[in-house]
């Protein structure tokens, strides 16, 4: 019994004409793009992370019959085999999702060293933070990634929703290190591109796929492919995705999500030099909140009797008014219940601490994208394409950010773009350049309207007036409602970028590649802070109204060499730099001072960042094809760096209270980050063998005072792993693939502080899972069983701990605290998925 093989995989470097940018595999008709086809579609079975080719030999046969084929990316906008590509690249084909149990992103980077993407406070994983190689940012309507995210060819500023959900695709591409030159905005850490399953004239096909698991998960996907005559054909694709939760507020199930999904896409060729694709795709998602629990809530010695007010000192006053107990000094077991059970309290519509409607959470997204891409030969060595769309992003949520049932944060994200590319493909001087060249533009217009409502207890103690910082009677009673913030915040973006790449084939072996690219950024921002309790307009107004704008033009470049020392062994070395644009973020507006006072100049965006990337690896293939080895190296050095960051401020204007400290968008210092990356694939016999690929990155701290730390924040684990092993075998007249995967991640500090009351570091964490797939011979259907999390072990994905003020006046603040008050703590985690069996039936047809 053998693995599977697609057809004939004929390598890229051994082609007459290495492909020109056809960019999104647009064009069926012609015998180039007939030839990309099918080595797009010679998928790999349960394959590593990255994918590997399968060479051929001069004669034309395979090399081998083990699972591979020749995978085509586009990571140098043109169509390259991935072994032969000079960068570091995670190529995902449809069969790797299925041996991984890969869902969604957030997985893929469970199997992807030095990808992170998790799930933050309080929004959680629809609203994840992106990561490669410990380069991140974004947040908000305003705060913008460092990592890029494409999904067929056109950019998605913003990560909300079921647009994460891997469906129907073709293959996703992971890019690590900048990606400024051919990929501009805002691709400093790297880029992630998704390209979803084109139309196909050539049959009519698709496949119902239903999944039923443990935990109230039930999905149903289905796709359609139609020809509609001979040159064109479209594809549809439907999906209702259902995962019910497993943390218990109240209620709630916490990581409840519900997803629909549609995509529609129509090809055609006028020519057979032009071809035309035209998409459509709508998600709605719905969830409840991230799964939080709190695992420790350590008060001591105790609430009462220490400067008193702030979030729990308040629920303190809930409970003694309702005849119950003051909350504990130690993990009180209203609080800290168990692994999966957070604290049930809702203060929102009275001063009763039991739960209420008032407190269901809810976190929704809708999302569409229209977009058209075009391509167009104009000879044998030149081909002109374009990729345009229009996207949409509505985002409404009403979340408890203290999980103490005394907070509601309403919240809407808007966001609306249109975004245009133009390539030029060329090979010239018969073959011995490949040169592409580029203009893009990206417009958005993000919008966020946001109000917080805390309700307070009569614990107060005040930080002005004659009693400041005296310590008041506690009258366990209710103060009523109150707002901390009600603004609303637009953002425009433009951005206009010029590139040009061109590879230099000097022999047959040796390669030089060199790209520049010329960006131009604008942005402008206004915000806007309504009239509450804890903020006064200038006189006479009910509102007070900020604005500035500013422009941004750098030059991002790439410089690579690489060298064949055999067919099967490369080398390459690469010096490359991106940029990202200023931001506007975290910015307070000041009471009683007119808005045109804080304005202009007197409002000035955080300066960009940059990041330069020194790399150098090696593709290996040995013993024809036994072994599989590709190790990069890889030193980056950040510039400026943007970051979010907890700033003091109480007994300032403007100041939020509570907490007394505000988030902010400011630049943290410079930092070098190191590392390395190693994927690797080992033939054990054809019909069983291992994958595996492991990370390793560090990083130095050029200024920790402005960072507020030690600890870069997100940062990277410093090792992270992942080994499959793989075994494929004849039952029954069927095929049955069995995947068995154990994915580690070391531990990960949560804040940028190593000591006080809100360093934690985040234990590490190990996931396996276990496939196994039963293809009948002579029947259309596949049955699959999985089982994720096999061992069912209690992790974190995320956490959170803050202490001192935040929970009561106590803390660090700007008033003298005695030597002997404790640092005060409460620790709240993202639990992660237990275990979950299921299985999967799929008919083809």
């Amino acid at each position: 019994m053998r693995p599977p093989t697609v057809g004939t995989c004929v390598p890229v470097r051994q082609r007459a004409f290495r492909r020109r940018g056809w960019e999104n595999d647009m064009s069926w008709k012609s015998g180039i793009a007939r030839r990309v086809a099918l080595a797009t579609s010679c998928g790999v079975a349960a394959f590593a992370m990255p994918a590997f080719a399968q060479q051929e030999n001069e004669g034309g046969e395979q090399a081998s019959s083990r699972p591979g084929g020749t995978i085509i990316v586009t990571a140098e906008r043109r169509e390259t085999d991935l072994q032969d590509t000079p960068l570091s690249i995670v190529a995902v084909t449809p069969e790797v999702i299925e041996a991984k149990g890969i869902e969604n992103l957030q997985d893929l980077a469970t199997f992807t060293p030095n990808l992170n993407i998790t799930g933050g406070r309080g929004s959680g994983n629809s609203n994840p933070t992106f990561s490669i190689r410990g380069v991140s940012g974004g947040g908000g309507a305003t705060g913008e990634r460092g990592v890029g995210l494409y999904l067929d060819g056109i950019y998605v500023p913003r990560t909300n929703g079921s647009v994460l959900r891997v469906l129907d695709i073709e293959r996703v591409e992971v890019l690590r290190g900048p990606q400024g030159t051919l990929f501009g905005r805002n691709s400093t850490g790297g880029a992630i591109r998704y390209f979803t399953k084109r139309p196909d004239p050539s049959a009519t096909e698709g496949y119902i796929r239903a999944t039923v698991a443990n935990m109230e998960r039930h999905d149903l996907v289905a796709a359609l492919n139609v020809p509609l005559g001979d040159y064109a054909a479209v594809r549809v694709q439907g999906a209702y995705l259902n995962q019910g939760g497993w943390v218990q507020r109240g209620p709630q199930d916490l990581g409840r999500t519900t997803d629909y999904i549609g995509r529609a896409d129509l090809m055609f060729e006028p020519s057979s030099d032009f071809t035309v694709d035209l998409g459509f795709i709508y998600s709605d998602s719905s969830s409840n909140g991230t799964p939080h629990v709190f695992e420790e809530f350590d008060m001591r010695p105790g609430l009462e009797g220490f400067w008193e007010g702030n979030y729990g000192d308040w629920l303190n006053d809930a409970l003694k008014a309702d005849g119950q107990d003051p909350i504990a000094a130690y993990n009180d077991p209203r609080i800290v219940i168990d692994d999966f059970t957070a604290p049930g309290f809702c203060l929102i519509d009275d001063f009763d601490p039991d739960f209420d409607d008032a407190c269901l959470q809810f976190d929704d997204t809708e999302y569409w994208q229209a977009s058209a891409n075009l391509t167009y030969d104009l000879s044998d060595t030149v081909s002109l394409s374009s990729v345009t769309g229009i996207s949409g992003l509505d985002n409404r949520s009403n979340l408890d950010w203290q999980y103490l049932g005394t907070e509601a944060r309403y919240n809407q994200i808007t966001s609306d773009t249109f975004y245009s590319e133009l390539q030029l493909n060329a090979a010239l001087f018969e073959d011995a350049v490949d040169l592409v060249l580029g203009g893009s533009y990206f417009h958005e217009k993000s919008f966020n309207d946001q109000e917080v409502i805390n309700r307070r207890g009569t614990s107060d103690t005040p930080r002005g007036g004659p009693n400041a910082n005296i310590p008041q009677a506690n009258g366990n009673a209710d103060l009523g409602l109150f707002h901390r913030t009600d603004t609303e915040t637009t953002q425009k973006s433009d951005s206009v970028g010029l590139f040009a790449s061109a590879t230099w084939h000097v022999t047959e072996d040796l390669n030089f590649t060199g790209g520049l690219r010329y960006a131009h950024d604008y942005k402008s921002y206004e915000s806007t802070e309504f009239a509450h309790e804890t903020f006064t307009p200038a006189p006479g107004t009910d509102s007070t109204t900020v604005y500035s704008d500013y422009s941004w033009d750098q030059v991002d470049w790439r410089a690579s060499i690489d060298y064949h020392f055999t067919p099967e062994w490369m080398w390459y070395a690469t010096v490359s730099k991106a940029y990202k644009a200023g931001s506007y973020g975290g910015l307070e507006i000041v009471d009683l001072i007119p808005g045109e006072q804080q304005s202009g100049e007197f409002l000035l965006p955080v300066d960009p960042e940059k990041v330069v990337n020194y790399e150098t690896g090696m593709r290996i293939e040995a013993f024809d094809g036994v072994l599989r080895l590709n190790p990069t190296v890889f030193f980056m050095q950040w510039s400026n760096r943007q970051a979010a960051r907890q700033a003091q401020c109480s007994g300032q204007a403007g100041c939020p209270e509570p907490p007394g400290f505000r988030i902010e968008i400011s630049n943290t210092g410079d930092v070098d980050i190191y590392g390395v990356e190693v994927d690797a694939q080992l033939f054990i016999t054809d019909d069983f063998w291992l994958d595996g690929s492991a990370g390793y990155s560090g990083y130095d701290l050029k200024d920790p005072v402005a960072n507020g730390g030690p600890n870069l924040f997100p940062g990277p684990p410093e090792y992270s792993f992942n080994i499959g092993a793989n075994y494929m075998t004849e039952i029954f007249g069927g095929d049955l693939t069995m995947n068995l995967s154990w994915a580690h991640t070391s531990e990960q500090p949560t804040h940028p502080s190593d000591a006080g009351d809100s360093a934690y570091e985040l234990p590490a964490i190990d996931l396996v899972n276990l496939r196994l797939r039963y293809e009948p011979a002579n029947a259309p259907v596949t049955v699959s069983l999985f089982a994720n999390n096999l061992f069912d072990n209690t992790y974190a994905s995320f956490a959170t701990r803050f202490g001192g003020g935040y929970w009561d006046r106590g803390g660090p603040v700007q008033i003298q605290i005695p030597a002997s008050a404790p640092e005060r703590s409460a620790l709240f985690v993202v639990r992660g998925k237990p275990r979950e069996v299921g299985v999967t039936l799929q008919y083809d047809f």
